[in-house]
């Protein structure tokens, strides 16, 4: 029976080491199913912040285009409105009374014949020739402005552009700065 002793104590200690094999199998599985889920976790953590950050920059450019938008449809407004007035002043300008536009013309002539001596007149209205005349001056041609005339010298060195139109242009960004200062900062 010695034999069937020893097969029995082998038998035993190999279901005992089995057993325990079994048992460290497990619990090493264990041990990896629960390091799994930590490392999952964590990547899934990971991937939740970079997904949120991704979210927050292509919400962020997305507020930066809206407001950029806004700002130049706000600009365009602006300009827009500014340049209705200055349409208006052009209006004004051209609708000027006769006394007033008369004055005007007369004084431009006058200080131009101080810088010009040996002249002649580009007018733009009719009114302009009647002063040409009471002032001694020759007119050579008609110009396609708003308003005002240009003196030319004889020999064509000198010119003074005293049109509106060259009026406003030369004072356009002084015109647009306060303009824009009474419509906006009311």
């Amino acid at each position: 029976m010695a034999i069937e002793d020893l097969i029995q104590e082998i038998n035993n200690n190999a279901a005992k080491e089995a057993e325990e094999i079994i048992k460290k199998a497990n619990e090493e599985a264990k041990r990896i199913i629960e390091e799994s889920k930590r490392e999952a976790a964590s990547k899934a953590e990971e991937i939740i912040k970079s997904a949120e950050k991704e979210a927050n920059i292509a919400k962020n450019k997305i507020l930066a285009m809206a407001r950029r938008d806004a700002s130049k449809h706000i600009i365009e407004a602006k300009e827009k409105l500014i340049n209705e007035c200055m349409e208006e002043i052009k209006k004004k300008l051209k609708k000027l009374p006769s006394k007033q536009y008369k004055n005007y013309v007369e004084k431009v002539i006058e200080e131009a014949k101080k810088e010009i001596e040996d002249a002649y007149l580009l007018i733009s209205r009719k009114e302009d020739e009647e002063i040409a005349k009471k002032i001694g001056m020759e007119v050579k041609g008609k110009i396609d402005a708003i308003g005002g005339v240009i003196i030319k010298s004889k020999d064509g060195s000198k010119e003074i552009n005293a049109t509106f139109d060259a009026l406003l242009e030369r004072m356009k960004e002084e015109l647009r700065i306060k303009i824009a200062d009474k419509l906006w900062k009311q």
